[in-house]
């Protein structure tokens, strides 16, 4: 029953009403990997946030110019966007677990990119209880492998929302929300857009690149100005809507590359490039090595588990 809510205390003056609650969120995938001393990925970024946890080992990592040893039983959480690089420096290697998930709520995003806490070394109260939550996931990995049934997926989107509400409420704690509720609407419809143009399939059937998903044409949809879908957009998401688009295409390609028997022009002609040449120095200007090296490198590492 959807009653406006001035309506509510008048028709059910005794009643108590949760809020409705409509957001795109998405667990991109999970997956627990067991690497040797000399792994590393290279700087790269995403439109996702991204969630390690070190199960044994010591990983180093680099996010925008400040450095992190993280030892076992230590997490970290990279927003969208920021740039990192991680690496397996010490003889013993180290065996990790990470998700990657979104959600389209713009104050969440907001707090999770300008005053969120990061680091959450092994013991801090935080850091217990994702912790506990991402061994849940980790248990069921460890049972049923790629096998789900539809009750353990919803199991799985569980744990995603009890992690945003552990990092939420670590984050907003006496901060000011500096967007409006009708812009943090905006943003997430423009993502939606940008997302509806990109789509793997649709974009080899026609032909279609980065340049043709244009803010101007969005902005016009929402009937707002362009300059001010512009503002919005990097408000919440904290990137330009092409950079957005390009996080979106790189982290498919980077799915598609793994599939050892898609071949590498296939997967160029399913992201809609021209030729794979024009597809391979794109990816090398987003990751610094080519695909058919990125999927080599990857591939020959240590077999990983992937929960999906």
């Amino acid at each position: 029953m959807n009653i406006p809510e001035a309506y509510r205390s008048y028709l059910f003056p005794d009643s108590r009403w949760l809020p409705a609650i409509d957001w795109n969120v998405k667990l991109y995938g999970a997956h627990m990997q067991r690497v040797s001393k000399g792994w590393t990925v290279p700087q790269e970024s995403h439109h996702a946030f991204e969630l390690i946890l070190i199960l044994k080992g010591t990983q180093t990592t680099e996010m925008e110019n400040v450095g992190y040893e993280l030892k076992a039983g230590d997490i970290l959480l990279i927003p969208p966007g920021f740039k990192h690089v991680n690496r397996s420096a010490r003889e013993e290697g180290l065996t990790y677990f990470v998700a990657h998930f979104n959600v389209d709520n713009a104050l969440f995003r907001q707090e999770m990119t300008r005053h969120s806490q990061f680091y959450f070394p092994s013991g801090d109260e935080t850091n217990v209880r994702l912790k506990a939550a991402m061994m849940k996931w980790i248990e069921l990995l460890q049972e049923r492998g790629c096998d789900y049934t539809s009750a353990d997926l919803f199991r799985i989107q569980a744990g995603l929302f009890e992690i945003f509400g552990i990092l939420a409420e670590q984050a907003s704690a006496g901060i000011e929300h500096s967007v409006s509720p009708a812009a943090g609407q905006y943003a997430r419809l423009i993502a939606e857009a940008i997302k509806a143009k990109f789509e793997p399939g649709k974009l080899a059937k026609y032909g279609e690149n980065e340049r043709d998903v244009r803010i101007e044409a969005i902005a016009v949809s929402l009937n707002i100005s362009p300059g001010y879908a512009l503002e919005v957009f990097q408000k919440v998401y904290g990137m330009s809507p092409r950079k957005y688009l390009s996080e979106l295409k790189l982290h498919e390609a980077k799915q598609l590359i793994l599939q050892p028997d898609l071949a590498l022009s296939a997967v160029a002609s399913l992201l809609g490039y021209s030729s794979i040449a024009h597809f391979s120095r794109q990816f090398k200007r987003w990751t610094g090595m080519s695909p058919r090296k990125f999927r080599q490198s990857t591939l020959e590492s240590e077999p990983h588990h992937t929960l999906r």
